[in-house]
């Protein structure tokens, strides 16, 4: 199947002649104001008829961040992408699925081995929080604090697809924190499950899936755009424009203005009516 790699701040769009759908997409990134590097990578790449997002936010240091968020893309580049069959789009979710699990454990295994090659980066590790989206069918793979969100068009309503894999989120979700509590817990950013952290075949790669509607708005993002847009300012954000690149600019520029204290990524993918 061919296959387009979307550049950062460009727009793409496919269309599916069946359902007359169209799906229109961009990626972006922003170093933020106060990281001298930028630990995360983002990528959007246009497949057939179909769209594959990945958000991958890099940890370990500068050179170990930078480092494993680029191997996660890589990764699912040259064995997801390049690799994949013609008739992808005609197979049953559950294989799509495992094949979204199986480019992920693999990541995490060549995260694993460059480090061990390479002693400066022991410890990296990245998120990554990736989805597919044909016509009006999305699959979610995740791991880490990364998020995808759907912005609902009709309604405006705003959901949380994946959960966070942090300690914080942990205790929030046992009912030991509350969500303000949560806010600025000096624990906040520490995981217990993303790429590099086990090596095992299995790295408990979390799988979600989302009808999608037409006017509905999909966006995954770093935590660097939570860290300072709640989930209401998303939504109306993401249900101000069609234009995917114009939403998340908006998103960035927003987070930025309120101290952009983190790198901040996102992938936005609107769902159109041919």
């Amino acid at each position: 199947m061919q296959h387009l790699i979307c550049k950062l701040g460009e727009t793409v769009s496919v269309i599916d002649e069946k359902k007359q759908i169209m799906l229109v997409g961009s990626p972006l990134t922003s170093i933020g104001q106060v990281r001298h590097n930028n630990e995360d990578n983002v990528q959007l790449w246009v497949l057939g008829e179909m769209m594959l997002g990945l958000v991958a936010d890099g940890m370990g240091g500068a050179a170990g961040g930078e480092e494993a968020s680029r191997l996660a893309v890589e990764t699912v580049q040259t064995d997801f992408v390049d690799s994949m069959p013609d008739d992808l789009n005609h197979e049953v979710e559950e294989q799509i699925s495992q094949k979204l699990r199986d480019v992920l454990n693999r990541a995490n295994q060549v995260v694993l081995d460059r480090a061990a090659e390479h002693y400066e980066l022991t410890g990296m590790g990245t998120t990554a929080t990736m989805v597919l989206v044909h016509a009006t069918e999305a699959i979610f793979a995740h791991i880490g604090d990364s998020r995808a969100y759907v912005v609902e068009g009709t309604t405006q309503q705003i959901t949380q697809i994946t959960e966070d894999h942090s300690f914080v989120e942990a205790l929030l979700a046992s009912g030991h924190i509350t969500p303000e509590q949560a806010e600025i817990h000096p624990l906040r950013n520490v995981l217990y499950r993303a790429l590099g952290q086990k090596d095992e075949a299995d790295t408990d790669v979390e799988i979600y899936t989302r009808e999608l509607k037409v006017g509905d708005r999909l966006i995954l993002c770093s935590d660097g755009l939570p860290r300072h847009i709640k989930n209401h300012e998303i939504a109306s954000i993401a249900i101000s424009s069609d234009q995917p690149e114009v939403i998340g600019q908006q998103l960035i520029d927003l987070a930025n203005e309120r101290g952009g204290e983190d790198n901040i990524s996102v992938v936005v993918i609107v769902v159109k009516q041919k």
